[in-house]
């Protein structure tokens, strides 16, 4: 009777472990499969849904986009116009009082950006720091825009006690048109 018990309960537990690596291994593998799947899923509709808020935001901020497009197209002028821009210049040095000490554009060249033609400006101006600042304020409120490379300042105190300042500015100018016609009204 004791070795009938034993042999049902052997032949129990291999019954039960026949069951469990036909049935239920399988099985196990296609839950943890499952779960992985799911998890991926989860993982990329959460990101999915970050890039929806995000692209709902920018959305929201597309009239504001627009208008800074628009602003930013509406200061860049056609033709290069070199003689607006020189005159523009020398009216924001009198009108802010810097002494222009040189101006030299440059012709019409190929912008690294694309569609647009840009004019090197390099100039040298003196005045005491609030005229310089002046001025500077002055280039940016221009209508045209006008994007400053680089600039370089000395300062020198004169007999009365007054800073002055010696500036060197190397800007650029921009348009939107072609350089074949723009060398053609540059040249005499």
């Amino acid at each position: 009777m004791r070795r009938g018990l034993i042999l049902g309960a052997l032949l129990l537990f291999i019954i039960t472990a026949a069951w469990w690596f036909l049935f239920m291994a399988p099985k196990s593998t296609e839950i943890s499969d499952f779960n992985e799947q799911r998890d991926a899923a989860q993982l990329e509709q959460s990101t999915l849904e970050g890039r929806r808020n995000e692209l709902a935001a920018l959305a929201a901020r597309e009239g504001d986009f627009l208008l800074g497009i628009a602003e930013v197209e509406s200061s860049i002028p056609a033709t290069p116009d070199g003689a607006a821009l020189i005159e523009d210049i020398n009216r924001i040095a009198e009108d802010t009082d810097v002494e222009l000490l040189t101006f030299s554009p440059g012709l019409p060249a190929e912008s690294a950006i694309p569609g647009l033609v840009e004019i090197q400006l390099q100039m040298t101006f003196e005045a005491p720091y609030f005229k310089v600042l002046s001025f500077l304020f002055a280039l940016e409120d221009l209508e045209r825009l006008v994007r400053v490379d680089q600039i370089a300042i000395t300062s020198r105190v004169l007999e009365d006690g007054t800073n002055l300042l010696s500036t060197s500015l190397t800007a650029s100018a921009f348009s939107m048109s072609g350089l074949s016609g723009a060398i053609q009204e540059a040249t005499p």
